[in-house]
């Protein structure tokens, strides 16, 4: 009974204890409403950072605080006071002194982040609420906080961008303190022939090479293209002074402008740095209150030999090391470690341009958080001080919300627990059972991309992609559990975008795999081709859900949903019951074969194409494709059936004719192929196998011949299935 009791009074100890160490800071009973306080001299910024917290507080009070523009406090209030220090050490600071609590920020964009991290810490707004924007329906009547406290944030990168249309959104970018590139950059990317398409500009602003001038390329030691730049630069900042980064880099191809001046400054052939950089020193001497960039990438490729300005800096692009892997553990660390050093002794400004989704499929999970993590300890071990992380950024993909949340995060503060923010996530958008769900395949996922040190670039097929971490059996399993969940979230928009890529997945998982347990159909005992009966199911759902969620397309080049699916019902409506005499039986390959595709098995694996090269389909360049073949294998068929596709961006052109021959190149049979213009499109055909009627007998071993366009230039061949019936 003795020990219940000092148990009881050891509680109502630590109840008061705490209670002596808290502070009100709004009560609606007792009356206690703070006022914001701004200086006199606020300008339009530090203004519209006390409407953020004006509008944070209401949405959970009810209550419309009131500003106060004054360089001095009333005793009578407590305030929430406001105040810009570019001088101070850290990027915002919270701190309470008797009744009142300062947010100080070294800008006006680090104020807003001080806000938001202020109502996160001490009051019950998430950012759900605070999205929404409308007053909750049960308010908070008190908010306390510590007597006395002191925090100070700064973090890991200077500028920090997850693209993702996520992150477009003010709200998203204010609450977890990114930036935004819409809002800050003058000029971005390859853009300054869309900038300056307003001015009628002479021949000597283009590149020369040779005695001819370019008009793809810039020529950077030009007078005439720095007076219309320098101009632009100026127009554009003087129309909004939140815009103080510029982006200049030479339009994306080979070509290097080897006047005698760009000579002169150092260019050569093959790199055009010297004369970027002498640009931007021109622009930067000018503009001292703003930075001015280019991107080590293409022809910017060495460090000029003269000093660069302290306001530039320099982009450096990953697109060729990142692979899914950790750069400090794949091939690609020594250069890249000593192209960041080099870097970093030329200019005060390094930022990375980093990739984290798959362009070729946008549903593709490529579930990179604990890898980009690595990667972020490394640039932050490098003196990198700025991370543009590029994701879909208009398009959806897959899991967006949660990578842009949690990328925020770890650009702030590198050392999170990933899992620990996973969970975190899941558990505040979804009810527990969806959440646990979802959490539990994440971080098996994320893991498991992470271990893995098979390679899966930015533009890869699901065949890497399965290999790499979407392991069938574990994703049709969270599949099942996640299709459970339908019915409660019809109406969920996020919901159904993430029912159209896993659904999306789902039918890619099956495509590859052809025939079998994780295929879009089996083969019976008398070679034929059965379709399964969920391949219809899963096209359905993939078409409802799309138009739900209106989620249109799935990759960087737009190919639509609808398209995919249409192609999808033509394959299986031609494959249902048709005779795959051809499957898996063997073949010699008498041509060459180009580096990346040496594996022909692809040619009768049961695997079919779509509209995308990098899955299912056979590519040759270097030669025709040109099969050997036992008859005996084949016994019985009357036709074969080949596949092609025409996808003229990538250089993949028709056949100009498939022939068969015996093993003296005497022609049997010859089918010729009508090219098209479209530039997107695949065509089957087939060609009939002699009887024992015709004239041309088909020998015991002969030739399948298919020939390639004759087409000046690059010229790509594409064939997917094979199939004897």
């Amino acid at each position: 009974m003795l020990k219940r009791y000092n148990l009881f009074i050891l509680f109502i100890f630590c109840l008061s204890s705490c209670a002596q160490n808290k502070a009100i800071f709004y009560s609606k009973t007792e009356k206690i409403i703070p006022v914001i306080n701004v200086p006199l001299s606020a300008d339009i910024l530090l203004s519209n950072a006390a409407e953020d917290f004006k509008t944070n507080f209401k949405i959970i009070t009810g209550e419309s605080l009131r500003i106060e523009r004054s360089d001095g406090l009333n005793d009578n209030y407590n305030y929430i006071v406001l105040r810009i220090n570019p001088t101070q050490k850290e990027n915002f600071c919270i701190y309470r002194k008797e009744k009142n609590i300062t947010i100080q920020g070294t800008s006006a964009q680090n104020l807003v982040f001080g806000i938001n991290d202020f109502f996160k810490k001490y009051t019950s707004l998430s950012f759900t609420q605070k999205n929404k924007g409308v007053v909750n329906s049960k308010l908070d009547s008190i908010i306390d906080t510590p007597k006395k406290f002191s925090v100070c944030s700064t973090p890991s990168f200077e500028y920090r961008e997850p693209y993702f249309s996520t992150n477009f959104n003010t709200n998203f970018s204010n609450w977890n303190k990114t930036n935004y590139l819409e809002k800050e950059w003058g000029i971005w990317g390859h853009n300054l022939p869309k900038i300056l398409k307003e001015y009628d500009l002479p021949e000597s602003v283009y590149a020369k090479n040779g005695s001819k001038r370019l008009k793809k390329q810039f020529c950077f030691t030009s007078d005439s293209l720095f007076k219309y730049v320098n101009k632009k630069v100026k127009l554009i900042y003087d129309s909004d002074h939140a815009f103080n980064k510029f982006m200049i880099l030479p339009n994306d191809n080979n070509i290097v402008c080897t006047c005698s001046t760009c000579k002169a400054v150092g260019n050569t052939k093959n790199d055009a740095a010297p004369a970027v950089f002498t640009f931007l020193n021109k622009l930067a001497k000018i503009h001292t209150n703003k930075r001015f960039f280019t991107a080590a990438y293409i022809t910017v490729k060495n460090v000029p030999r003269f000093k660069a300005e302290f306001n530039t800096g320099i982009f450096y692009s990953t697109i060729n090391i990142q692979k899914g892997i950790p750069i400090e553990k794949s091939s690609y660390f020594k250069g890249f470690e000593k192209d960041i050093k080099k870097w970093r002794k030329y200019v005060n400004n390094v930022y990375i341009w980093d990739y984290s989704v798959n362009y070729d499929n946008y549903f593709d999970i490529y579930p990179s958080l604990s890898v980009t993590q690595q990667n972020l300890k490394l640039y932050k071990k490098l003196g990198v001080n700025g991370v543009f992380i590029h994701g879909s950024e208009y398009s959806y993909h897959t899991f967006q919300e949660l990578k842009s949340t949690v990328f925020a995060k770890l650009l702030w503060n590198i050392n999170l627990d990933i899992n620990k923010e996973i969970a975190y996530y899941f558990n505040k958008r979804f009810s527990k059972k969806l959440a646990e769900s979802l959490t539990n395949y994440y971080t098996f996922i994320d893991e498991a991309f992470a271990v893995n040190n098979k390679e899966l670039g930015i533009y890869s097929g699901i065949n890497k992609t399965t290999k790499k971490y979407l392991d069938p059996k574990v994703f049709f399993d969270f599949y099942e559990e996640f299709d459970l969940h339908t019915q409660a979230n019809k109406y969920d928009k996020d919901y159904l975008k993430l029912a159209t890529a896993l659904t999306f997945l789902k039918l890619e998982i099956m495509r590859d795999y052809g025939y079998g347990k994780y295929g879009f159909a089996s083969l019976n005992k008398d070679k034929e081709i059965i379709v399964k009966n969920d391949i219809g199911k899963l096209l359905d759902k993939l078409t409802v859900y799309s138009k739900s969620s209106n989620v249109k397309t799935y990759n960087e080049i737009k190919y639509k949903i609808e398209d995919y699916v249409d192609g999808w019902r033509k394959k299986i409506f031609n494959a249902h019951k048709r005779k795959h005499l051809f499957f898996k039986k063997p073949f010699e390959v008498l041509s060459k074969l180009d580096e990346g595709y040496q594996n022909t098995k692809i040619l009768n694996d049961g695997a079919f194409g779509l509209r995308d090269y990098n899955t299912n389909w056979h590519i040759v360049s270097v030669d025709d494709l040109i099969l050997k073949i036992n008859k005996k294998d084949v016994d019985g068929a009357k036709k074969i059936a080949l596949s092609f596709l025409q996808d003229q961006k990538h250089s993949i052109y028709y056949p100009n004719s498939v022939e068969i021959l015996d093993t003296n190149n005497n022609l049997i049979r010859k089918i010729d192929i009508k090219s098209k213009n479209n530039k997107l499109e695949i065509k089957e055909v087939s060609i009939k196998i002699p009887n024992e009627f015709d004239s041309e007998q088909l020998p015991e071993t002969f030739i399948l011949h298919i020939k390639k366009n004759k087409i000046n230039g690059k010229n790509l061949l594409a064939c997917d299935e094979i199939i004897f019936y």
